[in-house]
C-alpha cells in the first residue's frame, strides 16, 4: 500500500479489501509483491516470500489474525474515519488543539481495536517528535483505560513519558481492572505516576492497597485509673482509714493512616492525593457542574 497504491487508497480500508480477498487473488497478490523487489528496499518482497513458504495451517492463521483484527473496518463509518486525514499526531506539539476521540459504551466491544490503534499511533508518534523547549507536554487523558485492554507503546513509554513531553491521566475503577490487562507490569504505572488520586474504593483490594501505601501514623491515647483501699480485718477497729487513689497515664501506638474500612467510606466529595516524595493529601474534588470557573462551559 504504501509503496504502490494510489495516494486515494493508501490507508486501513483498502488494506481490509485485500486481506479479505478470495483465496486464489489472495496468492497472486503475494506473488507480484514478491516479485517488486525495488518496494521498500526489498522489504515487501521478503514478506511475501515469507508468508508464502509457511506450512498453510501457520500461513492460514497468520491470515486470520489480521482479518480478525481489522474486522471494524467492515463498518461503513469506521471505514470512511480510517480513510483520510486532516492532522497528524505530532501537529499537537505545535499548538493548542484537542482531539477527542469518543466511542459509545455499547460500540466498545465491537470497535475497541479502532480506540486501541488511535490510542497506541498517537503515543508511538508523540515518542519521535521531540518536545520543543518552552512547550507544554502533551496530555493523554484516557477514560475506561482498562477497557482497551493490554497497550504495549503505552506500557513501554509509562517510565519516559517526561522525557518524552507526554503525560498520561489513566481513569480506573479499580487496581482489579488495571492488573487483569498488564499483570505485574500493572507497577509500573503506579511507580511512575505524578500523581495517584483515588475516590472512595468500592472494593476490598483496592482499599487495603490505599491503607498500606499510606502507611501508619502515631496516635497519643490517654488512659485513667482509680481504685480504693480499706484496712485489713471485718471488724472496724482499729484507726485505719480507707483510701482512694486515681491517675492517668499518656502513651503512644501507631495504627493506620486510613484503615481499609475508612476508605471505603471516604465521603464522595473527598479524594485521596499520592505525590511521590510527599506526604498524602486529602483533599476536596472539584465538579466542574458546581465549580464557578467551569460551571457552563459542558454540553447538558
Amino acid at each position: 500500500l504504501a509503496c504502490r497504491a494510489p495516494d486515494g487508497r493508501r490507508g486501513l480500508p483498502e488494506l481490509r479489501r485485500l486481506l479479505t480477498l478470495p483465496p486464489r487473488e489472495w496468492e497472486a497478490l503475494l506473488r507480484a509483491m514478491m516479485a517488486d523487489a525495488d518496494a521498500a528496499g526489498g522489504l515487501v518482497s521478503r514478506a511475501a516470500a515469507r508468508q508464502l513458504g509457511k506450512a498453510d495451517r501457520e500461513a492460514a492463521g497468520v491470515l486470520s489474525s489480521a482479518q480478525r483484527h481489522t474486522h471494524f473496518l467492515d463498518s461503513p463509518r469506521m471505514a470512511a474515519s480510517m480513510a483520510r486525514s486532516d492532522f497528524r499526531w505530532r501537529d499537537l506539539r505545535d499548538g493548542a488543539a484537542t482531539v477527542f476521540l469518543v466511542l459509545p459504551p455499547d460500540r466498545m466491544a465491537a470497535y475497541a481495536r479502532w480506540l486501541r490503534l488511535l490510542v497506541a499511533q498517537s503515543v508511538a508518534e508523540l515518542a519521535r517528535a521531540p518536545q520543543r523547549p518552552g512547550t507544554p507536554p502533551v496530555l493523554l487523558l484516557l477514560d475506561e483505560f482498562a477497557a482497551l485492554g493490554r497497550l504495549e507503546p503505552v506500557l513501554s513509554a509509562a517510565g519516559l513519558m517526561a522525557g518524552l513531553g507526554l503525560q498520561l491521566w489513566l481513569i480506573l475503577q479499580d487496581l482489579a481492572q488495571l492488573r487483569a490487562a498488564y499483570g505485574d507490569s500493572a507497577a509500573t504505572f503506579l511507580a511512575n505516576s505524578g500523581l495517584v488520586q483515588v475516590s472512595a474504593p468500592a472494593d476490598l483490594d483496592t482499599a487495603n492497597w490505599l491503607s498500606r501505601v499510606l502507611g501508619n501514623s502515631t496516635v497519643e491515647y490517654v488512659t485513667s485509673s482509680s481504685g480504693s483501699s480499706r484496712p485489713a480485718g471485718w471488724l472496724p477497729v482499729g484507726g485505719g482509714q480507707a483510701s482512694v487513689s486515681e491517675g492517668t497515664s499518656t502513651h503512644l501506638a501507631g495504627r493506620p493512616l486510613l484503615t481499609p474500612d475508612e476508605a471505603m467510606r471516604l465521603s464522595p466529595d473527598l479524594q485521596v492525593l499520592l505525590r511521590p516524595g510527599k506526604a498524602p493529601a486529602l483533599a476536596r474534588k472539584l465538579r466542574h457542574y458546581e465549580d464557578p470557573e467551569f460551571a457552563g462551559l459542558a454540553d447538558e
